[in-house]
């Protein structure tokens, strides 16, 4: 190493004990963040105890940290985003979302103080074995994982399961690239072995990231390569070329080796399916990267979290509560009450969530940190700290990228490298300050604040943790008849009042309720957690179901409408409004349904629903219908499926123009045929099949009538359009159908006839087929 001093052994193991939640798993949670925001603030309180311990020693390092900008920031950011649990939307979701936040910024205060005067290189040196470790386990996980799903999944399907224990892709790839800086360090900064295994190292990682195929890590890792390029270029300009180059050429080698390992992974993986999916070699990835690409995604949500900062300007919506506040943005771009969770971009989201003030704070962080590495490369007795601050403020550039394109706030395992990143940048400033202790009383004060902060967090997390064990499957039949046990769902803690997907967790209680016939109580507990999501209107939804089970359809058709026109777009809300309208023959608010849905989601689905209602209400199909039944089918030529049901529904009321329905004729045709009047009969139900000729039973009778009056030939006819019909599955026609061949004498046609309907076991085909056809 070219680092003389030793590695701080106690800074170095707090930070390893911050990384080792890279190895927490989701421990039968819905989301690994549960017990991963669990674990993060028990180190906390591990850390809080061990300075308390040592309080004399650290005395000097609580003062100095708090003189920091970036604290002094944060502190106020924090302290903010608190206040708005007075005004938030929804104040539990500030809690939860507030509590990680308590948690983040105890990681960096509790290494602020640990880190305090350290020897940076060294310390830089220790810290990042650690992250080349974590990133070379990482590495190995995600490409045998990747190995292994290449005959069983298609490439798509198995990129998305590449999430290690970082809950998603994206998130798994930028806790791949923010480790890069650290083992770049430790390249630069070993002999000859450890260059070599801490390249291997990055040459895995880059391999991993390039395979996740998440395009803003591309980004990331261009502009960090663009700063390494330009530090080099800028603080080694007086030396020579070869020792420039040989520096630059650490990071580009195993980038470019990655890079085609990853693509011989992924060109394999492409050429093993049989369609091109979304995912692709690195080539057609980055070729993606287009704004086009983006604008019904990423760029629709900034826009969104824009418009709502401009609209509320002071103090936003509350912290953690943009995913409620976003909702009336979507409600004509999602459906199935899909949430945009986030806004993509960690700084919109921040300015709707806390207005201006936390917007900016935010924001500063991220300048306070180059400014702070500006100042470390202007000071000349720093000069053997350069590459330190590069490799920190390109750690934190990965994060500061990410945070643009995704939402990493939310996550335990970019929190704490982030932490560590800012933590170790402030180093050099706290060699420059004077060695001043802490006052007894005010370090009574901060040990006290902090105990307050992080006891409160850690019971958040576990009610959180506890919650999701239970949401695995709860949520996991929310879109199914529910089977899990009551007692067992009214388990859910208080906190959070929301799931996941920020369905009110009462209103899931309820659902059990409903299931089990306890009306009553599932009434109070919608009324109960009605503004826990104000603009989801779930419980509208749920309050429908209970008042048709009631029958009572006015309560039915008002909660309905409240639902679905607070979200047109919701598929379930739009039958429910449908439903409860059709039972109350109100036609003229079926036709205002459809008219404001098919504008933005003009769907079979959307029409389907439309015409079954009309159809409820009118009690028969009219012109009118049967003309936008054939309307839809025409506009959607691939789904004639999903109207089939309804065309046959049509035609079994359809009347002709005697006035008769298919059911009239059918029933003089059966009387007819009890009768012995079989011609009668065959013409009945000729006329039934003229009404509905999708109906293959209707020609079926028609032969059977005439083969019992012994036209045959008549009879052939009418068996074959029965059988051309294509949705028999009986055999009935194909035996009758050889009956009548042998009747007039063709057994070929006979034998075959009666082998179909064998094919398909009518129970006397066999029979026929042994007496005439061996």
């Amino acid at each position: 190493m070219n680092t003389k001093a030793q590695t701080p052994i106690m800074p170095t193991i707090f930070a390893g004990l911050y990384l080792l939640v890279h190895f927490i798993p989701d421990l039968d949670a819905s989301d690994v963040m549960g017990p991963q925001w669990l674990y993060t603030s028990c180190i906390d309180l591990l850390g809080i105890a061990f300075i308390f311990m040592h309080r004399q020693h650290y005395a000097t390092a609580i003062q100095g940290i708090f003189k920091y900008k970036f604290t002094i920031v944060f502190t106020f950011l924090m302290a903010w985003a608190a206040l708005s649990y007075f005004y938030a939307i929804n104040p539990t979701e500030t809690l939860v979302t507030g509590a990680r936040l308590v948690t983040t910024y105890l990681v960096f205060i509790i290494l602020s103080i640990l880190f305090y005067k350290q020897p940076l290189p060294a310390l830089l040196t220790g810290i990042s074995v650690i992250m080349a470790f974590v990133l070379l386990y990482d590495s190995l996980v995600l490409l045998k994982t990747f190995s292994s799903n290449l005959t069983t999944m298609s490439l798509d399907e198995n990129i998305l399961a590449l999430r290690g224990n970082h809950g998603n892709k994206n998130v798994m790839a930028a806790a791949l690239l923010i480790k890069f800086p650290f083992v770049l360090w430790l390249i630069i900064n070993n002999k000859l072995l450890g260059k070599l295994l801490a390249a291997f190292v990055l040459v895995m990682g880059v391999t991993g990231l390039l395979i996740l195929n998440t395009r803003s890590t591309y980004v990331g890792l261009l502009i960090i390569a663009i700063i390494f390029i330009a530090t080099t270029l800028y603080f080694k300009s007086k030396e020579n070329k070869k020792a420039i180059l040989t520096q630059i050429a650490y990071l580009i080698i195993p980038v470019v080796i990655g890079y085609f390992i990853a693509n011989v992974f992924l060109d394999t993986a492409v050429q093993m399916q049989d369609t091109q999916g979304g995912y692709g070699t690195v080539t057609k990835r980055i070729g993606d990267i287009t704004v086009a690409s983006e604008e019904n995604s990423r760029l629709r949500l900034w826009k969104n979290a824009i418009d709502y900062s401009i609209k509320h300007p002071l103090i936003g919506c509350g912290y953690g509560n943009w995913k409620l506040a976003s909702i009336p943005y979507e409600i004509f771009h999602t459906t199935e009450l899909f949430v945009p969770y986030h806004a993509h971009n960690d700084f919109f989201e921040m300015f709707a969530d806390l207005g201006v003030l936390g917007g900016i704070s935010f924001a500063l962080l991220f300048l306070l940190v180059p400014i702070a590495t500006f100042s470390i490369w202007k000071n000349k007795s720093f000069n053997h700290l350069h590459l330190a601050a590069t490799i920190l403020l390109m750690a934190v550039t990965c994060y500061a990228v990410d945070a643009f394109l995704n939402f990493p706030a939310e996550r335990t395992a970019m929190q704490s490298i982030l932490a560590i990143a800012a933590a170790l940048i402030f180093i050099p400033l706290s060699y420059q300050q004077e060695n001043t202790k802490l006052r007894t009383s005010l370090m009574g004060v901060f040990f006290s604040i902090a105990l307050l902060a992080i006891i409160p967090s850690i019971y958040v997390h576990k009610l959180t943790y506890d919650s999701l064990k239970i949401q695995k499957f709860v949520m996991g039949e929310v879109n199914a008849d529910p089977v899990m046990k009551t007692e067992d769902v009214e388990k859910l803690p208080d906190i959070p009042n929301m799931s996941s997907s920020t369905l009110p967790l009462k209103a899931m209680i309820a659902r059990y309720y409903i299931r089990d016939k306890k009306y009553d109580e599932a009434l109070a507990l919608l009324k109960e957690s009605e503004k826990v999501n104000p603009h989801l209107y779930y419980n509208d939804f749920l309050r429908t179901a209970i008042y048709a089970a009631k029958n009572n359809f006015d309560s039915a058709l008002i909660s309905s409408k409240k639902a679905f026109y607070n979200w047109p777009n919701a598929t379930s809300y739009y039958k429910n409004l449908i439903f409860a309208a059709s039972k109350k023959k109100d036609s003229a608010e079926i036709k205002k349904a459809f008219n404001l849905i098919v504008d933005h989601f003009n769907t079979p689905f959307t029409w389907n629903n439309y015409l079954l209602g009309m159809y409820e209400v009118k009690g028969s199909a009219d012109a009118n219908l049967n003309n936008m039944l054939d309307s839809a089918i025409k506009m959607f030529p691939n789904d004639v499926a999903t109207f089939s049901q309804t065309k046959a529904l049509f035609n079994r009321t359809a009347v002709d123009a005697n006035n008769k329905t298919v059911n009239d004729y059918t029933t003089e045709g059966l009387k007819a045929f009890q009768q012995g009047q079989y011609v009668k009969a065959a013409n009945c139900y000729m006329k039934a099949a003229n009404i509905d000729p999708t109906n293959y039973t209707h020609a079926e009778n028609v032969g059977i009538c005439l083969y019992t009056a012994q036209k045959f030939q008549d009879a052939i006819t009418y068996f074959n359009k029965s059988i051309a019909v294509g949705t028999s599955t009986t055999g009935k026609s194909e035996y009758y159908l050889g009956l009548s061949y042998l009747s007039t004498g063709k057994k070929i046609e006979a034998c075959n006839a009666l082998q179909l309907a064998n094919n398909k076991k009518y129970p006397d085909a066999a029979a026929a087929i042994k007496g005439n056809c061996q």
